[in-house]
């Protein structure tokens, strides 16, 4: 369990007090501790000790605990808790959180759960199940406080009085008749202005907004860019639909970073929660790019094949190989990390590819003469003699250059192409680099020692 800045009770503790049947006790302890700390506590406890406290928890609390438990315990949840208080605490979320529970699930046991819904909010989580995922309609929450241009504040906070469900207030959105957004006024400015100040005279008239089929990256972007607390989404029309909230763009931020990180891992993302998804699901996804790496590794033996009657004659060089593809690897992997994380700040891109490439090579001639002059070192130290020492301590500048080189440009193109970097950078290269690396050395070794 992550470390909490509250004193939070053991999970000896709690099962303790389960097992004692101390459930008075144990509900007065959990009224104490935050939703998302229960939720966390239930991700630790084993299954029939979290359901037995999430029983206990009142429907406001329980909704709040559904929505941050882990895939795992969702699961179960799911499949032990009645459908009834299921359906209870689904109509107490905001209908995108609802609505992102709900796309996880089977689509039999989704329906089945919408169909006990309350009327209303299953028909709003029925729109935005509509659009497609990962968009901003699907992330959308429609509680939003609309206003008319000609109200003055003191009607405007007589209509905010009587909300009770907006879901952010930070942002006071403004419609026209046909409901077409044409203003927003932040929170502050009307706390601040005189009762009989109109909306119209203290609102921003250029509203940034994005369609509902607008990708969430996009969306993170816009909200990192211009430090939204929240962004309206519109229809074809300029109609306000509802907003995306800063905590939904956490979210999304999280999931790019997870799929970023399963793609340089040399596998597809998982569509689903880790343990929702099945084990055929993570076949499928790991086994395109296992063959394709396998089939990009068979390179490096058909180097090796190709240089072997210099192997034959000085077997010492096969020594050497696991140091130079290492280095190659680790020098391209360091490199790809740079750079995709500088293209997803829109930092590098192929008109600027030239420089990036010259303050790589800057960096990778300096690291590459350190690590020749530590492998001349080491060879000496094995007992190799000179000229396999040099053979190696000028193998590595070349391999470092060379993998700086792929680690720079591939993931450059392949942005400029529109395919994700991710997919095609961290395992691809190195296996790219393991192959190139060796012909450059044995390349070296053939020229240098006349065999």
């Amino acid at each position: 369990m992550e470390e909490s800045f509250v004193n939070l009770p053991t999970i000896e503790e709690l099962e303790a007090l389960i097992q004692k049947r101390k459930f008075d006790e144990l509900h007065q302890l959990l009224a104490t501790i935050h939703p998302a700390d229960i939720a966390d506590l239930l991700d630790e406890l084993p299954s029939e000790s979290a359901l037995a406290i999430f029983e206990l928890l009142a429907i406001p609390t329980a909704s709040e605990v559904l929505d941050e438990t882990g895939s795992l315990v969702r699961q179960e949840l799911v499949e032990k808790v009645d459908d009834e208080r299921l359906a209870d605490l689904l109509d107490e979320l905001p209908m995108d959180d609802a609505a992102e529970f709900l796309e996880d699930l089977p689509d039999e046991v989704a329906d089945r759960l919408i169909g006990l819904m309350e009327p209303e909010e299953a028909e709003e989580v029925r729109e935005l199940l509509a659009y497609e995922e990962e968009t901003a309609g699907r992330l959308m929450t429609r509680d939003v406080a609309a206003l008319r241009r000609h109200w003055t504040a003191a009607e405007t906070f007589d209509h905010l009085r009587a909300l009770d469900d907006a879901e952010t207030l930070n942002y006071l959105y403004v419609v026209d008749r046909e409901d077409k957004l044409i203003g927003v006024t932040p929170l502050r400015n009307l706390i601040l202005a005189q009762p009989d100040q109109t909306i119209e005279s203290i609102m921003a008239r250029d509203v940034v907004s994005v369609p509902a089929a607008a990708d969430q990256e996009e969306i993170a972007e816009i909200v990192a860019r211009y430090d939204f607390f929240a962004i309206p989404v519109v229809d074809d029309d300029g109609r306000l639909l509802g907003v995306v909230t800063v905590d939904d763009v956490l979210d999304i931020f999280q999931e790019e970073v997870t799929e970023d990180i399963q793609r340089l891992g040399g596998s597809e993302p998982l569509d689903q929660p880790y343990f929702a998804a099945s084990l055929g699901q993570v076949v499928r996804k790991r086994i395109g790019w296992l063959l394709l790496l396998f089939l990009a590794a068979t390179l490096s033996g058909a180097v090796i094949r190709h240089f072997q009657p210099l192997i034959d004659a000085a077997i010492i060089l096969t020594i050497f190989t696991p140091l130079i593809n290492g280095t190659g690897g680790n020098a391209g992997s360091q490199t790809v990390a740079t750079i995709i994380r500088a293209i997803t700040l829109n930092e590098v891109r192929l008109g600027n590819l030239w420089r990036a490439w010259r303050r790589e090579m800057a960096a990778s001639l300096i690291l590459g003469v350190v690590m020749g002059v530590v492998g001349f070192a080491r060879a000496l130290l094995w007992n190799t003699g000179y000229d396999i020492a040099l053979v190696v301590a000028l193998t590595l500048p070349f391999v470092v250059v060379w993998s700086t080189t792929i680690a720079t440009i591939v993931p450059t193109v392949a942005d400029h192409l529109g395919i994700d970097p991710t997919v095609i950078s961290g395992p691809m290269i190195s296996t790219l680099v393991d192959a190139s690396g060796l012909f450059i050395y044995f390349s070296l070794a053939q020229a240098m020692l006349n065999l």
